[in-house]
Parts: structure tokens; sequence; C-alpha cells
């Protein structure tokens, strides 16, 4: 007895179970066309129909070549409709459908969606490497270029302006260089390496006061590499302003004294101002020190040779 109570039991689970499943089922019917926001069709949008008193279940169809798409068999009531599709906007909306009587057919508009904006970090990355490709190339007015571009088109990026005017260097426009780097400057005020760049453009272009200026407003705290002091003195060096350049390589020394580079210089400089036993210290130090691939050192052995 006990197990025919428990049959009757399951069956009634399933019966019950087979009648929700078929809720959503009858004699309704919903359609329409799908079309886009110029009003064209719009082929293979995805249309899921569900019945929220029926666990959400209900049937699902594709529109057409011509966007037409409809739904039959289905009970009255409040239907939730979702029109999908790649590249568009989902849109979803509730239709209150009746077996008694039809509704006329929807016209449903879906809207494209928006174009993922372009990263413009890849952009400057790509141009910046092929800008940097035509510099190595002598290509500088083509490289320039590139770098105008860039700097029209993302004009709060402060790095353009720089490489515009090394381009100019390149092209031998000394004048638009220094132009440039004066804006540079005022654009980041502070900038170490832009000072340095004005600096030593000013010192290479005759300009030698506006370039002590300029080199002595550095802050030194900031600078991190000894290439800084380094060109500013080989730069006054080259303008045969020795008694000017020695400071310069003092500084890289103070700052930097594991760097072998600053010893060369400033040997060469002592030599220059006919301090030979300082320039003989500077050398010996230098070759110390540096590496067994350094360029200079066999000049620095030579000249040694000559000091003793």
């Amino acid at each position: 007895m006990t197990r025919q109570v428990r049959l009757i039991g399951i069956l009634v689970v399933l019966a019950a179970a087979g009648v929700s499943a078929q809720e959503w089922r009858g004699m309704g019917r919903v359609g329409g066309k799908v079309l886009d926001e110029s009003g064209q069709p719009v082929a293979g949008v995805t249309i899921k129909a569900t019945l929220p008193r029926a666990g959400n279940r209900g049937p699902e169809v594709t529109s057409n070549a011509r966007g037409d798409w409809a739904i039959g068999g289905i009970a009255g009531g409040e239907w939730a409709l979702d029109f999908s599709k790649d590249g568009f906007e989902t849109r979803s909306m509730t239709v209150a459908v009746m077996e008694t009587s039809r509704l006329p057919p929807m016209e449903v508009r879906l809207t494209a969606k928006a174009a993922p904006a372009a990263d413009p970090n890849e952009e400057i990355r790509d141009q910046l490497t092929a800008a940097a490709e035509l510099m190595n190339g002598k290509q500088f007015a083509q490289a320039r270029a590139i770098y105008e571009a860039l700097a029209a088109k993302y004009p709060q990026v402060k790095q353009f302006r720089p490489l515009i005017a090394r381009s100019y260097y390149g092209e031998g426009n000394r004048a638009a260089a220094i132009d440039h780097l004066r804006q540079a400057l005022a654009q980041d005020p502070g900038n170490v390496d832009v000072t340095m760049l004005l600096g030593n453009t000013l010192m290479e272009d005759g300009q030698a006061d506006e370039a002590r200026t300029v080199l002595d407003s550095i802050d030194e705290s900031k600078i991190t590499d000894p290439t800084v002091f380094l060109n500013a003195g080989i730069a006054m060096l080259n303008d045969k302003k020795s008694a000017e350049a020695l400071p310069w390589f003092d500084k890289a020394i103070t700052r930097f004294p594991a760097q072998a580079d600053g010893y060369y210089y400033r040997g060469i400089t002592q030599l220059s101002l006919g301090k030979m036993a300082e320039a003989k210290a500077d050398l010996e130090k230098f070759v110390a020190m540096a590496p067994a691939d350094a360029p200079e050192l066999a000049t620095a052995k030579k000249i040694l040779e000559t000091l003793k």
C-alpha cells in the first residue's frame, strides 16, 4: 500500500512538471520586422521570448534577410522579448500577448554599437618607433613631420616638442631647434633634459651668456645621470672655454665619483689649462677605473706617457 501511494505521488509530481514546462505554449502570436537606425532590415537578429510566469521559458527565433521574424504558438500574457546581434545594442521590451486576437506587426529598431575608441598610446608608440627609425637613418625632415603631426593631435603631451627640436638640429637648423627647446622648457619648466639640451645648443650656437644662464638654472639634485654634467662641459670644451668647462666636470665627479668618464674629461681640461699634475692624477684615475673597451682608454694612456 505504501509503495503504491509513493508511486502515485511521483506520477503527480512528474505530471505537474510537464504542465509547468508547457505553460508558455498556446495560440498567441507576435512578430514584425527588425530595422537599423537608417531603416534598413537587419538579418540574423536573435529574438528570445520568455514568459516570467512560466519560469522564464519560451521560444527563440532569428530574423530573415528582410528583417522579418515571428513567434507563434505562445500563451497569452506579458512576454519579455530580447533582440540581440553582434555589432548592435541589445534591445529588450515587454509585450502583452492575447490568444484571442493577433497583435499588429512590430517594428523594432536596433542601434549599432559605437566602435571602441582607439588607444592613443598605441598610436603614439607606433609613430614614435617609425620616427626613431627615420632619425637613425638621418631622414630628419620626415621624422619631424611625424613629431609635428603628433604634437598637433596631442597638444597635452610635452615630449614631442623636444623631439621636433632634435630633428631640426639634425637638419642643421640650429635656430629652429633652439626656438622649439625654449617652447618646450616653457611648457615643462624644470625639465632637466630639455634645459641641458637648450644650454648645450645655445653654447654651440655661440650664445654663451644665455647658455650659462640656462645651465646654471638646473636643479642639480634632480640630476641622476653624469651625462648631463659631462655634456655641458664637453660643449664648452669644444668651444675652447676650458675654464668654464672645468666646473661641470667637477660636478660630475662630485656627484658620481664611481663614473670614470668624469676623470677623463676633467684630465683633458686640466691639460688644456696647463695644470699637468692635476691632469696626470685625473687620467691615472680614469685608466684605473675605465673598462677595457672604453674608447678613450688608449688616448689617456698615450697622454700619460708624455706626462712622465
